[in-house]
């Protein structure tokens, strides 16, 4: 039987808008009946296009933002049921913007070691943890006292997947994190997650719009459209044989570095 981590059951989430001058408000629906099981060790990528709900369904899973309806699901407990610290320990982010997830005004080995700070973890053995996760990320002990306006974007991003990982989760959930950084670098940053995986015995949910880095990492793939799941299928299954027209019209779009190729043609009548 699979060990099922994360569960999130029949999830909605609305928020109230301005209808405009003279209007009253109206009802966005984010999020309309989302479900899905995240199994120990996979990892579960959420594509779409931008606005279809899937960076505010993140969320939910983070436990930042609470759903309309449905629930969450840590281990068979709600997460919103748990203490703040505690599913802090199970579960961490790392975001899609290393510009902006990291403190400019720490240095480097106090931004990685806040996690254990927060617990009580004493400075001797923080000190010693933080070196340990800058060798398993790729970080030069010599970046320790940088600030992160001194790095490159690629090693800030390091920095914040040393600092979600400091405290061992078992889950993380990756919202974008590669899409901020020079297409050179991300491949680097999809094999450090990938290794970074097999030796921690990680599990990901992995946010994304690319195609591309979806089907590099992700061992299941769901498709969600306008805050609905479209199709949830096994990675390869889904990027052989699409079953929907709105995932089918996602993989044409990619675009091809061949010569002479142009712009692909999706066949949308115009609005």
């Amino acid at each position: 039987m699979t060990d099922i981590l994360l569960s999130a059951r029949d999830i909605r989430r609305d928020f109230r808008v301005s209808g405009g001058f003279g209007k009253p408000r109206r009802t966005v629906q984010a999020v309309r009946g989302v479900s899905l099981d995240v199994p120990r060790g996979g990892v579960v990528g959420i594509v779409g296009e931008s606005g279809c709900g899937k960076s505010t369904l993140a969320k939910i899973l983070l436990g930042l933002d609470a759903p309309t309806a449905g629930a969450v699901l840590f281990q068979g407990r709600p997460i919103h049921d748990m203490a703040r610290a505690e599913r802090a320990g199970h579960i961490q982010p790392i975001f899609q913007d290393p510009y902006l997830s990291l403190n400019p005004h720490k240095r480097i080995e106090t931004i990685i070691g806040l996690p254990l700070r927060v617990a009580g973890t004493p400075e001797r053995e923080i000190r010693k943890r933080v070196a340990e996760m800058m060798d398993l990320t790729g970080l030069p002990q010599r970046l320790a006292n940088a600030f992160p306006s001194q790095m490159s974007g690629g090693q800030r991003q390091r920095v914040a997947i040393a600092r979600a990982l400091i405290a061992r989760p078992e889950l993380v959930i990756c919202d974008e994190p590669t899409s901020a950084l020079d297409v050179s670098i991300q491949a680097q940053i999809l094999n450090l997650l990938q290794d970074l995986r097999r030796e921690l015995g990680l599990t990901y949910v992995l946010i994304s719009h690319n195609l591309a880095v979806v089907e590099h990492i992700a061992t299941e793939v769901m498709v969600m459209n306008r805050g609905e799941v479209i199709e949830h299928r096994p990675t390869a299954d889904l990027f052989a044989a699409p079953q929907s027209d709105y995932t089918r019209m996602l993989l044409a779009s990619i675009l091809t570095p061949e010569p002479g190729k142009g712009l692909p043609d999706l066949h949308i009548e115009p609005a």
